[in-house]
């Protein structure tokens, strides 16, 4: 029995053929690998947004008062013009810690029955040619003569890679949440047009003893 064989012809089509069809594949698996990289990078920035604010909002929750000035207050119509490297943009409150197991009468003048955390969010520009900014945390604790105990500060990056970033409140009484804490904050990946952004509006619960 003779077998017929592949002219040179037949073969280089062949040849062609399984190409074509291997640089297809490739194009698939690498477009579908570039969205797949695209969808995790974005998740990742999300989750570090939302890692973030949520720890603000339960510390603002949390606070018996936050500072009437910082973040300082603004018409709606104000909102876009807020700049991230602005003095007044940051946000400062006090965390009161009472001590029960304290007698009230054994309290010195002008002592009192708790100590106190100072804290402060603000911004400062990168150490990178990004251009971008990192969220900081400052907490100064204080005891209970109402003294700072600058020896305990503590200052550390919470967030870094921060395209934009501001906090304010509304003072237009016409808006439901009027007085509310608002931070604004985007984050951007490096070598992407992608920017994530997003805005809370905290209402403060607590009450402070000083005031």
């Amino acid at each position: 029995m003779k077998i017929k064989g592949f002219t040179l012809i037949e073969l280089i089509i062949g040849l062609l053929i399984f190409s074509l069809i291997l640089f297809a594949s490739w194009n698939v698996f690498s477009s579908g690998s570039q969205n797949a990289y695209e969808v995790i990078s974005n998740h990742t920035i999300n989750d570090e947004i939302e890692r973030v604010l949520m720890k603000i909002t339960d510390e603002i929750r949390e606070a018996n008062l936050v500072s009437t000035k910082f973040p300082e207050s603004i018409n709606e119509s104000e909102i876009n013009d807020l700049k991230t490297e602005s003095s007044n943009n940051r946000l400062e409150f006090d965390k009161i810690n009472y001590d029960f197991t304290i007698d009230p009468s054994s309290l010195s003048n002008g002592e009192v029955n708790y100590t106190k955390d100072s804290v402060k969010y603000f911004l400062e520009k990168d150490d990178s040619e990004n251009e971008g900014w990192t969220l900081y945390k400052e907490s100064v604790p204080y005891d209970t003569n109402k003294k700072p105990i600058t020896g305990e500060m503590t200052i550390f990056p919470v967030l870094k890679g921060i395209k934009r970033c501001v906090f304010y409140r509304i003072k237009d009484p016409d808006v439901s949440r009027q007085g509310n804490v608002y931070m604004n904050i985007e984050l951007s990946r490096q070598d992407s047009p992608y920017t994530n952004s997003i805005t809370i509006s905290v209402k403060e619960r607590g009450t402070c003893p000083e005031y």
